[in-house]
C-alpha cells in the first residue's frame, strides 16, 4: 500500500477518543483560536468583497458566517470563514511545513458539521484528521515546495480540508482515498503575493482549500473520485510538486506520533517567521530595560527563505506592515507589543517607532542557515547610543517548544470576538467552545458565533 493511502486509511479511521488527551486539550486551544481569528478579518474592505460575491453562488441557510447575522450554503460559509482567519495571518502554524492549516481545516468541519448536525467528538475527530493530514502532506513536500514558490496553505490544506469533510460525511476507506485523490486537482497556490501582492492573496489559498474541501467530500458522497495515488503515485502531487520531498512523510510514525503535536498559536498578529526575531527584542527589552529612545542600530541575523519573506525596510503596504522583520522587532522595542492596530495602521506606531524603524537591518546568517529548517533561527542584536551592545538568539518562535496557554488563548478570543458578540456573548461562546465535546449537536453552539441571536 502507498504511503497516500496508508495516511488516507487512518484519517477515514481516527476517532476523537482515540487522541490522546494532551492533543485533545491541544486541539481545544486550536479550535478557540482559529474560530477567534475569524472575527478579527470582518471589517476587511478585501473581505467585504468577497462576502459579496460569495452571496451569489447561492442561499441556502446551512452555516453560520462567524460574527455576521447571515447564514450561507456550507461551502461558501466554509470559504467566507476561513478568509476571515487568514487575512490577518493571525492563525496557526505547522513550522515543520511553512503552513497555516487551521483557518481552512476549522472553517471547512464547522460549516460541514453545522449542515449535517453533527455531534461535538465528529467535529473535532474530523478537524484532528484534517490537521494531521495536511501537515503530513506539507512535511512531505518540505522544503523545497515553498521554495520553488508554492504556498502550502493553499497547496496542501486542501488535503486535510477534504479529508475533514469527507470524514464528517462517513465515507469509507475506498471513497476517501478516491475523494483526496479528487483534491489532488484543487492544490494550488503560489507565493508572487509575498512580492507585489497583498494578504488577500494569502487568505484566498486558504479559502479556497475550505471551500473545495466542502465540495470534493459532496462529490465523493455522490459517487465521483479521483484517482487514490494523488500524493505519491509517479504523476502524484510529491513527484512533481516536491520532488526533493520525501513521501515516506505521509505515514512515517502514523498513529505513534501526531504531526499535529508542532501545531503553533501566533501571539503576534505577524507572518511567523517574524515572531522569533519579536520575541527576541521583547526578551531583550525586559531583560536589560532597554529605552527605544537610546537606540542607536539593531541588527536581525536570518536564513534565507526568512530574509526571502520578511526583509521588508519600508512599509509600502498592509502586507509589508504584517510580514517585516523591521517593522515587528522595532514595535516590540518601542511598545513592548505587536499589537494588531499597529499593523493595519503603521501611522498609529508613532514617531519614535518610524524612526527607529529606519536603524533596524535584516542579514543572513550562514550559521543560521546550517539550522533550518530543524528550527527556524534568528539573532537580534541592539547597540545602543552609549556604545552597551545586547543580543540573544532564539532557535524557536514562541508555541513551538512550549504551547502558548489556554488562558492567552482565551483572552486572545474574547479580544477579537467581544466588539461583534458583546462582552457576555463572546465569555458565553469560548464557554459553548471549550466544552463542544459535550455537545449533541454543533449547530446551537455555531449560532452563538453569529450576532443574529444577539441582534
Amino acid at each position: 500500500m502507498s504511503h497516500g493511502i496508508t495516511l488516507a486509511s487512518f484519517a477515514s479511521d481516527l476517532r476523537w477518543e482515540d487522541v490522546p488527551a494532551s492533543l485533545q486539550a491541544k486541539l481545544l486551544d486550536h479550535v478557540v483560536d482559529t474560530i477567534g481569528v475569524m472575527f478579527a478579518g470582518l471589517d476587511m474592505p478585501s473581505c467585504e468583497s468577497a462576502r459579496l460575491a460569495a452571496a451569489e453562488w447561492g442561499d441556502a441557510d446551512h452555516a453560520t458566517l462567524v460574527g455576521l447575522d447571515t447564514r450561507a450554503p456550507a461551502s461558501s460559509a466554509a470559504f467566507v470563514n476561513a478568509l476571515h482567519g487568514r487575512i490577518h495571518t493571525y492563525d496557526d502554524t505547522y513550522e515543520p511545513g511553512t503552513l497555516h492549516p487551521g483557518s481552512p481545516v476549522i472553517a471547512t468541519c464547522l460549516a460541514m458539521a453545522e449542515r449535517l448536525g453533527a455531534d461535538g467528538r465528529c467535529f473535532l475527530g474530523s478537524a484532528i484528521a484534517g490537521y494531521e493530514v495536511a501537515a503530513r502532506v506539507a512535511a512531505a513536500v518540505s522544503p523545497g515546495h515553498y521554495a520553488y514558490g508554492f504556498h502550502n496553505t493553499g497547496t496542501c490544506s486542501v488535503f486535510g480540508t477534504t479529508a475533514a469533510a469527507a470524514k464528517l460525511l462517513g465515507l469509507d476507506k475506498k471513497k476517501f482515498a478516491e475523494t483526496l485523490g479528487l483534491a489532488g486537482a484543487a492544490a494550488a497556490g503560489l507565493r508572487q503575493h509575498q512580492i507585489d501582492g497583498s494578504m488577500f492573496d494569502s487568505a484566498l489559498h486558504g479559502a479556497r482549500a475550505a471551500q473545495s474541501g466542502v465540495m470534493l467530500a459532496q462529490m465523493g458522497a455522490h459517487g465521483a473520485g479521483g484517482p487514490p495515488g494523488i500524493l505519491d503515485g509517479p504523476m502524484g502531487f510529491c513527484k512533481v510538486m516536491g520532488p526533493s520531498g520525501d513521501p515516506a512523510r505521509l505515514d512515517a510514525g502514523l498513529g505513534s506520533r501526531y504531526e499535529f503535536s508542532q501545531m503553533t498559536i501566533k501571539p503576534y498578529p505577524t507572518c511567523r517567521f517574524a515572531h522569533g526575531p519579536t520575541a527576541a527584542a521583547l526578551d531583550l527589552r525586559q531583560a536589560h530595560d532597554i529605552k527605544a529612545e537610546q537606540i542607536a542600530s539593531v541588527e536581525i541575523a536570518a536564513f534565507r527563505q526568512s530574509i526571502e519573506v520578511c526583509d521588508r525596510p519600508a512599509l509600502n503596504s498592509a502586507l509589508d506592515a504584517t510580514f517585516s522583520h523591521q517593522y515587528s522587532v522595532t514595535l516590540a522595542l518601542v511598545h513592548g507589543a505587536v499589537s494588531l492596530d499597529m499593523i493595519r495602521h503603521p501611522e498609529t506606531a508613532g514617531a519614535l517607532a518610524h524612526d527607529l524603524l529606519q536603524r533596524v537591518k535584516v542579514v543572513h546568517d550562514a550559521e543560521l542557515e546550517q539550522d533550518f529548517p530543524r528550527c527556524w533561527p534568528h539573532r537580534v542584536s541592539i547597540v545602543m547610543r552609549d556604545g552597551r551592545r545586547y543580543a540573544t538568539r532564539i532557535d524557536y518562535p514562541p508555541g513551538r517548544t512550549s504551547p502558548i496557554s489556554a488562558s492567552v488563548v482565551d483572552a486572545k478570543f474574547i479580544q477579537n470576538s467581544a466588539p461583534y458578540l458583546g462582552d457576555d456573548g463572546a465569555i458565553q461562546a469560548l464557554e459553548a467552545l471549550r466544552s463542544i465535546a459535550a455537545a449533541s449537536d454543533i449547530r446551537p453552539v455555531a449560532r452563538l458565533l453569529s450576532t443574529r441571536q444577539t441582534s
